[in-house]
């Protein structure tokens, strides 16, 4: 009788040990995809349009050597392209493959719109100063396109 007893009583201790440790698990996962979901946010409120598309306006105008007919359209195009990341952010973390598909598009417009606003010698200056991946040398345009 006492042997069945301290049996029961183990196997209810560890059926409760078990569940315990999975409610546990779950709230983990819970707080972390929390967590993840207030570092893309704060990320998204702490990108600063007008500050970087100053920054890429200081780099790209003197590079470039635009124009004074051109600055405008080159500036639209920067503040698009910076707003579309600013979208895109809070998916950083939580969609990993879509923001990257997604950026990519971004940055591949912004390049093809730039083709056709300023001209072939600006153009191939451009290209030049584009950076090749986001672990590129830190810098405006690193910033706004990837």
């Amino acid at each position: 009788m006492n042997k069945k007893l301290l049996i029961t009583a183990v196997l209810l201790g560890t059926i409760s040990f078990a569940n315990a440790q999975s409610v546990g698990d779950i709230t983990k996962a819970a707080s972390s995809a929390s967590t993840a979901a207030s570092a893309a946010s704060t990320a998204a409120k702490s990108f600063n349009v007008a500050t970087i598309s100053n920054q890429v306006m200081g780099l790209l105008g003197p590079k470039l050597k635009l124009t004074d007919a051109q600055k405008p359209a080159v500036t639209a195009l920067v503040n698009e392209t910076l707003n579309k990341k600013k979208n895109l952010l809070p998916t950083m973390t939580t969609d990993k493959a879509g923001y990257t598909s997604k950026i990519t598009v971004n940055r591949e417009s912004f390049i093809a719109k730039m083709k056709k606003t300023v001209s072939p010698e600006q153009f191939t200056a451009l290209t030049s100063l584009l950076p090749k991946s986001a672990a590129a040398v830190a810098s405006p345009l690193v910033q706004m396109l990837y």
